[in-house]
């Protein structure tokens, strides 16, 4: 008898969480500034007038526009006014499926998060995602639903274009700080290589990122140390590879930040 080879694939269990949100950059629950997290999300933008940031890139986005990221890819999204942003937002652990995921993780951090779908698949993927978000979803068929969107996505087109309304120093200084954050960086060598003044950074930073140049650095520091520990790191390795000098400050400010040691968030990654 003939046997047939065949490649039994593993999924490994995840949590997923759909919702549909109506907000405006008032709302007290809106996250507008910039975050990581260990899931992988998937937001799509059905109204608003809002770009999205992820690390150093900087997305237009319409009704339509899909943003992809993957764990500890820094994001945010930008309002631009206060218009109501219609969205859906999919947060998924990913942790064992990662063979399933080479739309999240076969690229650089930052780069190719803007998809988009032809009008027919956007229709099929907004009905999916209102089944997915609704109260009495069959916890089978959102899973089922989840799989379609993904497949979808999969035949998205990659959308390139960046957002040309942040400030030149803003979008200058973001990708300075990135690859230099193991180094020193000061806000008035920041301000003066951006060719503006410290003031007029700062006020850019406050419109756009929505929080201040330093607190930028240093959370961009912290989600360096943070990818760094998940990754094996010492916890000595990801302080100074993160532009940390002082130990025992960085020490105060993970536990202050994630409520536990950078220690104890390495061995919790790790088992």
């Amino acid at each position: 008898m003939k046997v047939r080879n065949e490649h039994y694939g593993k999924i490994c269990p995840f949590n997923l969480m759909a919702s549909y949100i109506e907000i405006d950059s008032t709302s007290p629950e809106n996250v507008n500034d910039a975050h990581f997290h260990e899931d992988c999300e998937i937001y799509i933008n059905l109204s608003g007038d809002v770009s999205f940031m992820v690390e150093n890139s900087v997305y237009p986005v319409m009704s339509g526009s899909i943003i992809i990221t993957r764990p500890y890819e820094y994001h945010h999204c930008v309002y631009h006014n206060n218009k109501l942003h219609k969205h859906f937002w999919i947060l998924f652990s990913c942790a064992g499926n990662e063979h399933l995921l080479d739309l999240f993780y076969n690229r650089k951090a930052g780069e190719n998060n803007h998809l988009m779908i032809s009008a027919d698949k956007t229709e099929e993927l907004i009905s999916l995602c209102h089944k997915m978000t609704a109260g009495n979803a069959d916890e089978a068929e959102k899973y089922c639903r989840f799989f379609r969107l993904l497949s979808l996505l999969n035949n998205a087109d990659v959308v390139n274009s960046v957002d040309d309304s942040y400030p030149a120093d803003v979008l200058y200084a973001v990708n300075y700080i990135s690859t230099n954050l193991a180094s020193g960086i000061t806000i008035s060598s920041l301000a003066k290589k951006a060719h503006v003044s410290i003031n007029t950074l700062e006020r850019h930073f406050l419109q756009t990122v929505n929080i201040s140049p330093s607190a930028y650095i240093r959370k961009k520091r912290l989600a360096n140390a943070v990818r760094l520990l998940s990754k094996g790191k010492t916890v000595t390795e990801a302080a100074e590879m993160s532009g940390f000098s002082d130990y025992s400050n960085f020490i105060s400010l993970f536990k202050k930040t994630y409520g536990m040691t950078p220690l104890k968030y390495k061995n919790t990654q790790l088992k």
